[in-house]
């Protein structure tokens, strides 16, 4: 050892590897990282071995348990009765069948750790998952949320009575008295249970204990005992809660532990054979069954044979079975299909005896033979002369899809149980075939290929483990053509079956019938056999017919070892060509060949090792194959399985036998009789050649005379002299031998590895060798032994690894020397482990890249040599003898001495494999510490100074290596860093503790003074939580941190450190000290690692340490022997410090959380909106510059702080918020607070919505970052691709892990799909940890001059958490602290920012009886207190009033039932409270109760028309108006219309609403003397505000300027940008007057925008659409002839709201009884009938007078402050709506509206409708204008549009419209041109109009010739032309009349005498 030693060279460090993440911004930086990491912080860990026992007696139930570890043996799982083992003398077997045998029969030697099932390394999912159905047993919490909310029926006094509210009294803004909707009478109600303890008097003291009593114990009942609402037990696995949300599939400390050894099993089916026969049943059938893969062409299955012959047929065989072994008259059979697909076929192939040609034999099967007593005769002649040769007779096929759809079917079809395949006999068969296998299955339908129908294969596995036993009838077969036998032709059909071609091949069908049943395999199969005739436990009845299990041919044989001894060969006869062959005998033509197992020349030599087929002996000495009658070439399909010896010697062979059977079919007298059989040639085949077996293909020549002596030692193809072979010795014999064996590896480099240890270590060295040569041979092997085939290897790897283990400890001699071999074999030890984790095949890797072969090799399989010890040597120190003996080294200390001194190649190799070595080395120092009685030695004892310093060495070097290498290769230093923190935590339960600390303490050292010196080293600093995180998984992790006891004192471990003793019952600070740190090692270290990466500003680095301690949490919650609260105090001790980290990290989380979920109570206008500023209250929490955490690391830091909230003792909390500085306490509550926030309960839809979306997202980002950190190679990355199969693999290149899983890991559920009732349960059970917490937090703070405001702060915390969704169990224990702190706090409790009213009054409406209840008694105890305190409860009446009015009109989940029996509650409190029976205070509650009773009868008519939005808004409205007097109900009011309308979009209307509050508030300042008027030129409403009651002082500019840019921001989103600029005309001067020069500066930057926006959209903008509804008939109530202007939103058509309206009250009255009246004309409502409803809707338009046009000159100015609107109606005198253009009249309706258009409603009523008559001519001149303005305004255009100016003229003087004006000249002009008619104004106006028209024209069609190009001059010839026409038509008509008098004025208007007025 010491000679290895001195050459040993400490790696050095190779230059630091710095790597530059480009990718900073995406992971995070390590700015700062030197300087929160300080080398001579480095704790001296304590001499574990030296302190524990005096700090932790053995009594105390965290200490280290004395033997926590045990070598057990485990007997080897077999599925046999006994082990499958040979018969013959294994003593003359070679070594390698022997050491095979042994490895398959030896038990396993296994090192048990008593209490790993605690570690949260296996922490595996069996295990979760039982550990949530426990959770989920709990009792169920009840939400709100959850329940669903049933609208409840509300007595209605009818639909007139709720109508009536809009009626003209409610529109005119009029308050109907409120008590006259007396239907719903309080008194009248019921009450909820009253709380017995509400009046009793007791101590503040006193009832905190109550209240804990009852949070902690399953208390009797919060209502004294009889009443139901009882809290059930508390959760004590808070994070077991909590786990199913991490995402810790991939955890680092995960490590799967190994599977013991079993068998691979496909997809195992049993096939049961009931029933085979033909038509004609007068002779024995026998029959074989067999998969095959149709497209891989590929036999699947050895042979099942079986006849089902009766017993008379089976009597015409007796002369030639002598007898039938029980095994061979199997029925049954499981077939075991691995690679299950659409092109499997089960198919059956039937043979008969020898009789003649196949034809004929056919013959009497397929006609219906008359003549049955000849056949019968000629095969019982054929059964006693042939009875032992078979001939081919018919075939049929069974595809699996056939068998998975009969089961279907089954499923679905329950009459019938059959699946028939039914063939009736006709040439067409195999086209029935096909057709009624589509029938089936609907596999084999003729349109399109099966394989676009077939379902995927890995759809089809599952279906064939779930199917249903399915029975299938074959009703005809296939007649076996003697020239299609092979294998190939039934692949063709197979396909043709599956496949149709055009022209399918005709088979000629034979009549039969196959039954068969098949059915998933059970796991126990009774009677069953091996394919080696093995019995299977448990084996029942000796006399019952064997099932035997058919050996699988797999595709892909699955790379996994050998479990048991097999050695079987299936020889397959192909071809024989005797066309050559002449003799004097006779042509060679009905040919068999006998086939021989020999183990000499002799015939007597002929081994009985041949398998028998069906109902015959068990093993033949000779098998034959069938006969094809008159056939010298045939080719075959025999398939003869052999039981090889497992003494294979030189001597064995294959002896074939050519012979030719007479079928003699005529009778004869015996004397001429032939010979039944004549020898026609033979051959042979060795088997055996310098010990490695003969198999594959052959052809062969055949020997015309018997072989000659020791012929079986060379090959048949050796032409020996003197000897005569058929057709001159040409192979014409085909024969293929298929080995599936477990004793012959058949790879060169295994062989000839196993004969190089066989030859050295038994001493028999081949000659072709020679001793000289040896140790080199031996060399070579080994070195050569990486390069066999990788799948084979890992098939004998328990026997490469044994031996290899066995030559590295007990080299062997040559010539008495022994070999220095140990390089060598380390080195391909390691080269063996890299080749079996990289195969691609066959092998499952866990996430840190471990081959589970490798796992279970080590942990089971694996035979460690050991010295030779007699019973006197057991113990320490180990005698010389043993340790000088050179038989044997010792394991460990061998692999540890190697590892160190390697260098080159094999220090890479062994580095890349440092996992499989160091699991080695502790498995073999587990099984040191047994064999040598070290494990009774005291720890320090029980290993060598030696070996100590080689693994001191080791790690410092794996160290090096990891920090060298980090940034060249992420995946090697990736795999090295957790191999060797596995290796530590492995060894603290075997070595010296106190040694292994120094060793973590040496990595962190060494890693720490990397990271200090690396300006970005985020994968180092991984790397360390990484390695952390595994140490930190241990068993024993509690004890090992030595946590403190709960009475005795002791000194601190390290004195060094630490000089003063502490008592261990004084709970540790919330620091981190020195002395906390020293003591508590590992706790320690990964509070600082903790405390560090929370510094840093590396999201990624964040998250890593913050889930390595939650995970560690997670585990100790599952740990049942912490399960005890007081030892779970102590272990919550050891992480006190916590919560100082997490109030140092307040301001990333107040950041973090403020990002995702701003606090606020729901609908309020911002009075609440601050509570309390942890960061004022805090001058530490400074605003850094560090972004805030994500919502992960935010998450889950808080719920450790939970859990350490939870955990932890009373005492060492208060101790705690003692010494906290009074500033850092409000940051502690608002921690809490954000608790509540973290870990609501969203409800169960939301949850079930999360889940159905994409729930990986998270895990998915954390992937890319690490890929990130660690470069796209890392090995955990890849892994975890795989899990999610989403590797890009290259077909044919080797990979490092299989995509598949194979057995109980495959794709374990996705972790992210909690049982609904674990979330309920977490945010219950984190709320009440949290109350408690914070009543120990305000009771500790009691008498500090602070308390005051923590009492105050805590009832925020409280308000706030009640307003999140809370259980119906959690919510009472919260109204009891309520009412607790109410006592405490006094006066300060009900300020006017408080929202306690709010909230209590929030659950008064509560559906649960019991949250309803606890409310109502925290509101009446609420009242009584500040009663007694002031004989006054005016605030809280106020606060009350004001609550509700906000409530009932945003909260959609309020039920005003709810409320009523909470207010009927506190009216009976009122009433049976003794001590103030005698004072006012129970009326005074009264009429309080009754006034908020009125605002709740206003909510019920609300919650009536909550569908119908323009009816509900009247209500709101109605209801603010009521408050005019009351400003603050008021705002309140106009604030929730606000919301409604911001709900539905309507951002002019809440804009509206929002500046009448600002108006009201203006109004109560009287701001700058104006008050209310101010906002006039916002809109003219504003005038309504001017009324307020100036009272109410309390109102300021802050509230103002809120509204106000509240209300400019949704004007600005509804396009009001004009509007925008009137409110901030008032807000500038309330911000210069205040010098707020950052929200002028805001103002004027939104100026600006408004501004840019109105240019920008100059043209294109568009406003609201309105329309006249008026309502007639009875159903409508009041509303019964009313009219109302409707704003609805831009471009809304007609069609639109009439769809509507009419669908809206075709709901609520029926859609027959809705009619939509749809002309504009007056509607005489007694004409219409009473019984429907009638709604007549018209488009009105706003109307303007001359002058307000003048003012008015934008298109938004005449959209804005409207209360006019106009809508017309043609009619004529004589009733008709359209006449003639002389009699054609118009009627115009102006409509007046009470409110200017925008309002704070979208419907308003009309007040006032004027009409005005336009005569024919007035219509005609309106007309004309109309036209003339539109060509005015297309030809002054800028710039111009050449395709609206030839639009409008066509339109005007096109030829077939320019009609329509010179009519209406002809008619009104012609008469005064021609002096039939004097000229009037109206006329001259006409006259004029039409001269301006022409004008107008013609300037167009001017401009038009200037814009147009060549290709339009011939249009505008021919508009010119058209013009002409049209001027030259007119002229005579507009000439001025010579009488003319007056100039007509021509304008807009025209003045009113000329006009009808008709009101």
């Amino acid at each position: 050892m010491t000679l290895g030693r001195k050459y040993q060279q400490p790696s050095g460090n190779a230059g630091d590897a710095r790597k530059v993440y480009a990718s900073q911004s995406k992971v995070g930086t390590l700015s700062g990282c030197s300087s929160s990491i300080s080398l001579c912080d480095m704790i001296e860990p304590p001499d574990y071995e030296e302190v524990a026992d005096r700090l932790m007696g053995p009594r105390d139930p965290l200490a280290y348990p004395p033997h926590d570890m045990e070598l057990c043996t485990v007997p080897r799982r077999i599925r046999t009765v006994t082990h499958v083992l040979t018969d013959e003398d294994l003593s003359k077997a070679p070594m390698f069948v022997r050491d095979c045998i042994r490895t398959y029969t030896s038990d396993y030697t296994v090192v048990e750790h008593k209490h790993r099932q605690h570690s949260g390394s296996t922490l595996g999912r069996e295990r979760l998952s039982a550990r949530l159905e426990r959770l989920a047993t709990a009792p169920r919490q009840l939400y709100e949320v959850d329940e669903d909310q049933v609208p409840e029926s509300q007595p209605s006094s009818g639909r007139q009575s709720v109508a009536s509210i809009s009626s003209s009294s409610s529109c005119n803004e009029t308050l109907t008295p409120r008590g006259s909707w007396a239907s719903l009478d309080l008194r009248s109600s019921s009450s909820d249970p009253l709380l017995p303890d509400l009046f009793e008097r007791r101590p503040p003291e006193q009832q905190d204990a109550i209240n804990e009593a009852r949070r902690y114990d399953n208390c009797s009942s919060l209502f004294g005992g009889s009443s139901p609402f009882e809290l059930e037990n508390r959760q004590a696995d808070l994070l077991g809660l909590y786990s199913p949300y991490l995402d810790e599939e991939e955890a680092v400390e995960r490590r799967l532990a190994a599977e013991m050894p079993s068998e691979v099993a496909g997809h195992r089916i049993l096939v049961h054979c009931h029933q085979l026969k033909l038509e004609l049943d007068v002779e024995p059938l026998f029959a074989s069954m067999a998969l095959y893969d149709a497209k891989e062409k590929k036999k699947l299955s050895e042979n099942f044979y079986f006849n089902l012959n009766s017993e008379c047929t089976r009597q015409m065989l007796s002369a030639h079975v002598p007898h039938a072994d029980l095994s061979t008259m199997s029925r049954s059979a499981v077939f075991d299909i691995m690679n299950p697909s659409a092109d499997v076929f089960l198919v059956v192939r039937v043979e008969k005896v020898l009789q003649g040609d196949v034809n004929e034999c056919v013959e009497p099967y397929i006609k219906d033979d008359k003549n049955r007593e000849k056949v019968r005769a000629g095969a019982q002649a054929a059964c006693s002369r042939l009875g032992k040769y078979r001939m081919p007779l018919a075939w049929s096929a069974v595809s699996l899809l056939n068998i998975l759809s009969g089961s279907d079917r089954d499923e679905r079809d329950t009459g019938t149980n059959t699946n028939s395949l039914d063939r009736k006999a006709s040439s067409s068969s195999l086209e029935q075939l096909r057709r009624r296998a589509g029938e089936v299955g609907g596999s084999l339908t003729r349109k399109g290929s099966v394989e676009r129908r077939a379902p995927p294969a890995d759809e089809l596995a599952p279906q064939l483990d779930a199917m249903k036993p399915v029975s299938i009838t074959v009703t005809s077969f296939f007649k076996q053509e003697t020239d299609k036998l092979r294998d190939e032709d039934l692949y063709k059909f197979l396909a043709e079956i599956k496949r149709p071609s055009s022209a399918p091949k005709k088979l000629k069908c034979i009549p039969g019938t196959l039954k068969i049943e098949v059915a998933p395999c059970p796991e126990e199969v009774k009677n069953g056999l091996t394919p080696e005739l093995a019995k299977l436990q448990p084996y029942g009845d000796e006399n019952v017919r064997p099932t035997k299990e058919v050996l699988p041919f797999p595709i892909h044989p699955v790379a996994a070892p050998h479990l048991q001894y097999r050695n079987l060969m299936y020889v397959n006869v192909r071809d024989i060509n005797l066309n050559a062959y002449t003799s004097r005998a006779g042509s060679a033509r009905n040919i068999t060949v006998r086939v021989q197992l020999m183990s000499g020349e002799q015939q007597a030599s002929a081994l009985p090792a041949i398998f028998g087929r069906s109902s015959c002996p068990e093993y033949t000495s000779e098998a034959f194959t069938t006969v094809l009658y008159h056939n010298k070439n045939p080719s075959l399909y025999d398939e003869i399985k052999i039981k090889l010896p497992a003494d294979l010697g030189d001597q064995h062979h294959l002896l074939f036998t050519f012979l030719h059977i007479s079928c003699q079919r005529k009778p004869v007298a015996p004397e001429q009789e032939k010979n039944v059989e004549t020898v026609v040639g033979y051959s042979w085949l060795p088997l055996c050649r310098n010990g490695k077996l003969t198999c594959g293909e052959f052809n062969l020549p055949v020997m015309q005379e018997e072989p000659p002596p020791n012929y079986s030692y060379i090959f048949p193809d050796v032409l020996l002299p003197g000897t005569r072979w058929i057709d001159n010795h040409k192979p014409i014999f085909s024969v293929t031998l298929d080995a599936h064996t477990t004793v012959h590896p058949l790879d060169n480099y295994i062989e000839r590895f196993a004969v190089a240890c066989e030859a050295v270590q038994e001493g028999n060295i081949p000659t072709r060798i020679g001793l000289a040569n040896m140790e080199a041979e031996l060399r070579a092997s080994i070195s050569e032994l990486p390069t066999a085939n990788v799948e084979i290897l890992s098939r004998y790897l328990p026997y490469v690894l044994d031996k290899l283990l066995h030559l590295l400890v007990a080299p062997p001699s040559l010539a008495g020397a022994p070999l220095n071999i140990a390089q060598d074999v380390f080195t391909c030890l390691a080269n063996v482990f890299t080749d079996v984790c990289n195969m691609n095949e066959g092998v499952t890797c866990d996430s840190h890249g471990r081959s589970s072969l490798i796992t279970a090799y080590i942990q089971y399989q694996c035979t460690i040599p050991r010295p030779s010890l007699a019973d006197r040597d057991i113990g320490l120190p180990l005698p010389p003898a043993v340790m000088s003996d050179g038989s044997c080294k010792i394991l460990h200390e061998e692999l540890a001495l190697q590892w160190v001194v390697a260098s080159g190649a094999t220090r890479d190799l062994a580095m890349h494999n440092s996992w499989a070595l160091f699991e080695l080395m502790i498995k073999s120092m587990c099984e040191y510490l047994y064999w040598s009685g070290a494990h009774e030695a005291p720890r320090k004892a029980r290993f060598p100074d030696q070996f100590t310093d080689d693994i001191t060495t080791l790690v410092n070097n794996v160290t090096t290596e990891i920090i060298s290498r980090y940034g060249k290769n992420s995946r090697l230093t990736q795999s090295l860093n957790n191999s060797l923190a596995f290796f530590l935590f492995d060894l603290v339960s075997i070595a010296d503790r106190g040694y292994v600390f120094n060793l973590i303490r040496s990595y962190h050292k060494q890693m720490s003074a990397k990271i200090a010196s690396l300006p970005d080293a985020v994968p180092l600093v991984q790397y360390k939580l990484a390695f952390l995180r595994i140490i930190c998984s241990h068993e024993h992790y509690v004890a090992l941190n030595l946590p403190w006891g709960s009475s005795s004192g002791a000194a601190s471990p390290a004195p060094s450190v630490h000089s003063h003793a502490s008592h261990s019952s004084a709970p540790p600070p919330h620091a981190l000290t020195h002395e906390h740190r020293s003591r508590h090692y590992l706790a320690g270290l990964l509070l600082h690692d903790l405390t560090g990466a929370l510094e840093l500003q590396s999201p990624v680095l964040q998250c890593a340490a913050v889930n390595a301690l939650l995970s560690l949490l997670t585990a100790h919650d599952a740990d049942p022997r912490l399960a005890a609260p007081e030892v779970r105090a102590r272990v919550a001790q050891l992480y006190m410090p916590l919560l100082g980290i997490v109030l140092d990290a307040a301001p990333m989380l107040s950041r973090s959380a403020g990002a995702r979920d701003v606090m606020q109570f729901d609908g309020e206008m911002g009075q609440f909106n601050s509570l309390y500023n942890p960061s004022a209250n805090d001058p530490d929490n400074k605003q850094t510059g560090r972004p805030p955490f994500n919502s992960e690391t935010h998450r889950n830091l808080l719920m450790c702080l939970v859990w350490l909230l939870k955990s932890c003792s009373r005492a060492a909390l208060a101790q705690c918020c003692a010494e906290l500085p009074p500033q850092r306490l409000p940051a502690l509550l608002h921690l809490l607070h954000l608790c509540f926030i973290a870990h609501e309960y969203k409800g169960r839809k939301e949850l079930l919505k999360c889940q159905q979306q994409n729930v990986r997202k998270t895990t998915d980002i954390k992937a890319k970052l690490e890929d990130v950190i660690l470069g796209q190679g890392s090995a955990r990355s890849d892994f975890i691709m795989r899990r999610k199969g989403g590797s890009s693999a290259v077909p044919g290149r080797r990979e490092r892990w299989r995509k598949d899983w194979r057995g109980a890991r495959d794709a374990p559920p996705s972790p992210l799909a909690p049982h609904p009732a674990l979330p309920a349960a977490l945010a219950a059970e984190v709320s009440l940890t949290l109350l408690h917490a914070l009543e120990t937090i305000v009771q500790s703070c009691s008498n500090l001059e602070s308390g005051q405001a923590v009492c105050s702060a805590a009832l925020q915390v409280v308000l706030r958490a009640m307003q999140r969704n809370q259980s119906a169990a959690v919510l009472q224990h919260m109204f009891a602290t309520v009412r607790s702190l109410i006592v405490k706090l006094g006066w300060s409790c009900c300020g006017e920012e408080s929202g306690i009213c709010r909230v209590l009054l929030r659950h008064c409406a509560a559906l649960c009886p019991a949250t309803r209840a606890h409310a109502a008694a925290a509101l009446y105890a609420l009242m009584r207190h500040h009663y007694q305190l002031g004989n006054n409860f005016s605030r809280v009446k106020m606060q009350v009033t004001m609550s509700l009015s906000s409530l009932v009109g945003t909260s959609t989940t309020f039920s005003e039932e709810s409320l009523r029996r909470a207010l009927k509650t506190i009216l009976v409190y009122a009433e049976r409270d003794p001590d103030l029976q005698q004072t006012s205070f129970p009326e005074q509650v009264k009429d309080l109760v009754f006034n908020l009773h009125m605002i709740l009868s206003d909510t019920v008519k609300m919650k009536e028309f909550q569908e119908d939005p323009e009816m509900l808004l009247d209500l709101m409205h109605r209801i603010a108006r009521g408050y005019q007097h009351s400003p603050d109900l008021r705002l309140t009011w106009l604030n929730n219309m606000a919301q409604k309308h911001m709900e539905r979009s309507n951002h002019t209307e809440a804009g509206m609403c929002l500046v009448h509050g600002a108006a009201l508030v203006a109004e109560q300042m009287n701001a700058r003397g104006r008050g209310a008027a101010l906002l006039e030129r916002v809109t003219h409403n504003a005038l309504d505000e001017s009324c307020a009651d100036t009272l109410h002082h309390h109102l300021t500019h802050h509230e103002l300027q809120a509204l106000l840019e509240h209300a400019a921001s949704e004007l600005m989103t509804a396009g009001m940008y004009e509007a925008v600029n009137e409110v901030y005309k008032v807000l500038i001067p309330i911000a210069e007057e205040h010098r707020d020069y950052k929200k002028l500066a805001n103002i004027h930057g939104k100026l600006n925008e408004a501004f840019t926006r109105i240019d920008q959209l100059h043209g294109k903008r568009v406003f609201g659409t309105y329309f006249r509804v008026s309502f007639y008939g009875a159903l409508f109530g009041d509303l019964h002839g009313e009219e109302f202007i409707y704003k609805e939103h831009a471009l809304t058509k007609l069609p639109e709201i009439f769809s509507r309206l009419e669908n809206f009250y075709g709901q609520r009255f029926g859609a027959d009884n809705v009619v939509i009246i749809k002309d504009s004309n007056i509607v005489d409502p007694s004409t219409l009938p009473a019984d429907k409803a009638h709604i007549q809707i018209t488009y009105v338009e706003p109307y303007f007078e001359p002058h307000e046009l003048r003012t008015r000159t934008t298109h938004s100015e005449r959209n804005y402050n409207i209360k006019r609107f106009m809508y017309a109606t043609p009619f004529t005198v004589g009733g008709r709506a359209h006449g003639d253009i002389a009699e054609q009249c118009k009627r115009k309706t102006i409509l007046t509206t009470a409110h200017h258009f925008p309002y704070v409603k979208t419907r308003i009523q009309v007040v006032a409708r004027t009409q005005i008559i336009l005569t024919p001519i007035e219509v005609a001149i309106e007309d004309i204008q109309k036209k003339i303005n539109e060509l005015a305004a297309a030809t002054s255009q800028e710039p111009a549009d050449p395709k609206i100016l030839q639009m409008v003229v066509q339109g005007c003087i096109g030829t077939t419209v320019n009609q329509g004006p010179l009519e209406l000249a002809q008619v009104f002009l012609a008469p005064v041109a021609d002096g039939s008619q004097p000229p009037t104004r109206l006329t001259n106006k006409l006259r004029l109009a039409f001269k301006d028209f022409s004008k107008k024209c013609h300037d167009a069609l001017k401009k038009n010739k200037n814009l147009i190009g060549s290709d339009q001059r011939e249009y505008q010839r021919e508009l010119e032309r058209n013009y002409a026409r049209f001027a030259e038509r007119l002229a005579p008509l507009v000439l001025p009349h010579h009488q003319h008098q007056h100039a007509a004025q021509l304008s807009n208007g025209v003045s009113k005498p000329d006009y009808k007025l008709q009101a």
